[in-house]
């Protein structure tokens, strides 16, 4: 049987050359049917005035955002509408900012490394690339404590992945950077340190095999994990798994290195 689905998934990713075609349609035909009543909940949450109690939201949003609705949810949630309502039109005075800064080489050369197996960010193609660069650019001139970090460019890609928009993601980036990771992409990246020696830690408690086995290698734990925590996990785990998870960042970071390495090692 020939399948109906392409080889390029709905996020602009090739599919491998094993991937289970069959189990995959088997699978969408009776999610298809969740997927759609969570889209109608959605609809009738996002036309109230005001979003329901933390209680019910809470509920809502682990039971998953449909992705049409997930730039607006995010933007409602994180408090990137607020930050947006204080300066509306910010995000377009960035991107017209035409002056030079030591930030823009390194964000351009970063540029064609972001998801080269994406469809939407191969140079030649008409796509995502000069959005990225816009957000990336105007982040570091708005964000000028951090200017740009290596790494970022995977996580606004996720966010222009999932938002199709580039204020939207310029926001949410925003929002990351300053008020929920604030001590990951600072000077001296003390946040990311930290949460390094508590993964090291547990699974020193957790899993003495593992810790051992790492000992003896001489292998750090920075070597391992820091371009998973930078980029978010945006580049180890599935995208629909970041655009799901990435609503609950403050405690993503722990919990995914957690979970990736004893899962998946």
């Amino acid at each position: 049987m020939i399948s109906s689905f392409s080889k390029v998934d709905e996020y602009g990713f090739e599919r491998p050359d094993d991937f289970d075609y069959k189990a995959y349609e088997a699978f969408m035909s009776r999610y298809m049917a969740i997927l759609a009543r969570r889209a109608i909940r959605w609809n009738l949450i996002l036309t109230q005035q005001s979003l329901p109690d933390g209680g019910t939201m809470k509920r809502f949003v682990r039971k998953g955002v449909p992705a049409q609705y997930r730039g607006k949810v995010w933007m409602m949630t994180s408090g990137a509408n607020f930050l947006k309502s204080r300066q509306p039109n910010l995000y377009q005075d960035l991107v017209g900012d035409i002056s030079h800064q030591s930030w823009d080489e390194i964000i351009q050369n970063d540029l064609n490394r972001t998801y080269p197996d994406n469809i939407y960010f191969v140079p030649s193609s008409d796509g995502k690339l000069n959005s990225l660069y816009n957000i990336l650019r105007a982040s570091a001139r708005h964000n000028t404590s951090v200017g740009y970090c290596q790494g970022l460019n995977y996580v606004a890609g996720l966010l222009l992945i999932a938002t199709k928009d580039e204020e939207q993601s310029f926001w949410l980036l925003t929002v990351l950077i300053r008020n929920i990771l604030p001590s990951y992409y600072s000077s001296n990246m003390q946040g990311l340190i930290t949460d390094i020696a508590v993964l090291g830690e547990l699974v020193r408690l957790k899993s003495s095999k593992l810790d051992r086995l790492l000992k003896d290698l001489n292998l750090p734990w920075p070597i391992l994990v820091t371009k998973w925590f930078i980029c978010l996990f945006a580049e180890v785990l599935p995208v629909e798994v970041n655009s799901q998870l990435i609503k609950v960042f403050p405690k993503l970071i722990f919990h995914l290195s957690f979970f990736f390495f004893f899962f998946f090692f």
